[in-house]
């Protein structure tokens, strides 16, 4: 399954590396993507949402960081002189104040839904103001990712559509060299090691859109997860990766649950999330290496409420070269994307969720687990779907009951010609996988799945 992973993940960067690094930056056509003042996982999760309309509409992504809060002289005289300070560039082009004057913002009213791929330049709107005006999603901003990637990562991903998001947002945020060995030093000072649950409690300024757990809460899920692998006869050291924005839980949590050794950046540094107060580069540093540590855990307790607890599960579908099962429990929601949602017009994949006998001429039985493409609701009946089994490699009628949606099916544009020019020797492929950290982790909970 590494190899697979391998693959799939070379094989994506290779395409985004075509996109954002054209032959002649003066003529790609391109796509702004604006930042505004959010905590910084909801600004990686727009930038994905750019990055994902980017590579539907072949263009060369921009972010344009005037207004980003983390900038020096924005918000704060402490933050980053440029986003390339603790990041990797994203292109090798540049934004020029030309093609800031002549983008052409898009959607900008409440009926612009066609898209022109003639305009040179299109400025993406932030998702937030487009669902705040009621405005037309592009079609791509559904809960969608391209179908034949879906049905290569479906044998080895548990949630391919995370992976996916993930593999896109880890491209953007790509550490620097020094925030790399920041991360790497980090890792080594903290003695954090495998396995572990990671564990992320967001309160502060969530108290006003999330509901709020107690630790109690959290340590039932941690205990239940040690428990699980203990009827398995694993014996292992019980630890826990804490990251939180309200430091005196650390000392609360080693007080009421001695039985565990606990992992956690000193109580100066933990961010947990980002906030007004805290645009300095400094913290966006801590808030980096807290995130990708915490994705590299074996297993998350998260809430998906918040976007910090969504993206770490993102980035840990990238880490570990499978996932056979939920490495991630949620207090409140299940796993969501943001500005992502179900075009409920579109047809669908869905999985079997129990097996289901057909008594009608045209209905298909279908088994546990069968996947169903093209799925579609039927004219004649509330409680039907109609779709095509990979399985039995026929279409037919079966219960909605019986069925669990999965994603939508999206036709991306085809870059097997791009395909083409990828060339790695197993040394290579090693050591590029290495280097950005992707399929590299194997998770212990998937040895009793």
């Amino acid at each position: 399954q590494q190899r697979k992973c391998q693959d799939l993940t070379e094989i994506v960067l290779n395409r985004l590396d075509y996109l954002q690094n054209p032959a002649n930056c003066s003529t790609a056509k391109k796509l702004i993507c604006d930042v505004w003042g959010a905590g910084m996982g909801s600004v990686v999760h727009h930038w994905v949402c750019c990055l994902i309309y980017a590579y539907y509409t072949n263009r060369t992504m921009f972010i344009d960081l005037r207004q980003w809060p983390y900038l020096q002289g924005v918000t704060s005289k402490d933050g980053v002189k440029q986003f390339e300070d603790l990041f990797q560039s994203i292109s090798k082009c540049k934004l020029t104040d030309y093609d800031n004057k002549t983008a052409v913002t898009w959607p900008k009213s409440k009926s612009q839904i066609t898209y022109n791929h003639n305009i040179s330049v299109i400025r993406i709107l932030p998702i937030g103001i487009v669902l705040r005006d009621k405005l037309k999603l592009p079609k791509i901003f559904h809960f969608a990712l391209p179908t034949k990637l879906f049905y290569r990562t479906i044998d080895f991903k548990y949630q391919p559509i995370a992976w996916w998001i993930g593999l896109l947002a880890k491209h953007i945020i790509r550490p620097n060299h020094n925030l790399q060995q920041f991360i790497d030093q980090s890792r080594k000072k903290f003695k954090f090691q495998s396995p572990i649950v990671g564990l992320h409690i967001r309160r502060t300024d969530k108290r006003t859109e999330a509901k709020l757990f107690n630790i109690d809460q959290y340590m039932v899920k941690v205990k239940a997860f040690f428990n699980r692998l203990a009827k398995q006869s694993i014996q292992i050291e019980k630890r826990v990766f804490v990251i939180t924005d309200e430091p005196w839980l650390i000392n609360q949590l080693i007080k009421k649950y001695p039985d565990y050794h606990y992992v956690h950046p000193p109580i100066k540094q933990l961010t947990a999330g980002t906030f007004t107060s805290r645009y300095s580069a400094i913290h966006l540093k801590y808030f980096i290496r807290d995130l990708f540590l915490l994705a590299e855990c074996d297993y998350l307790v998260v809430t998906m409420s918040s976007n910090v607890g969504r993206l770490a599960y993102e980035l840990h579908e990238v880490i570990y070269s499978q996932t056979k099962s939920k490495h991630y429990t949620s207090l409140d929601d299940d796993y969501f994307i943001q500005g992502l949602y179900r075009n409920l017009q579109a047809p669908q994949i869905m999985r079997a969720n129990q097996d289901c006998r057909s008594n009608i001429s045209n209905g298909i039985s279908i088994v546990k687990g069968d996947l169903l493409d093209s799925c579609i609701s039927s004219n004649h009946s509330k409680t039907m779907y109609y779709g095509y089994s990979k399985r039995l490699k026929k279409s037919g009628y079966f219960l909605r009951s019986c069925v669990t949606y999965l994603v939508d099916n999206e036709v991306y544009p085809d870059y097997s010609e791009v395909d083409k020019t990828l060339h790695r020797d197993e040394t290579d492929r090693y050591q590029a996988n290495s280097e950005d950290n992707t399929c590299t982790k194997s998770s212990i909970i998937d040895r009793i799945y």
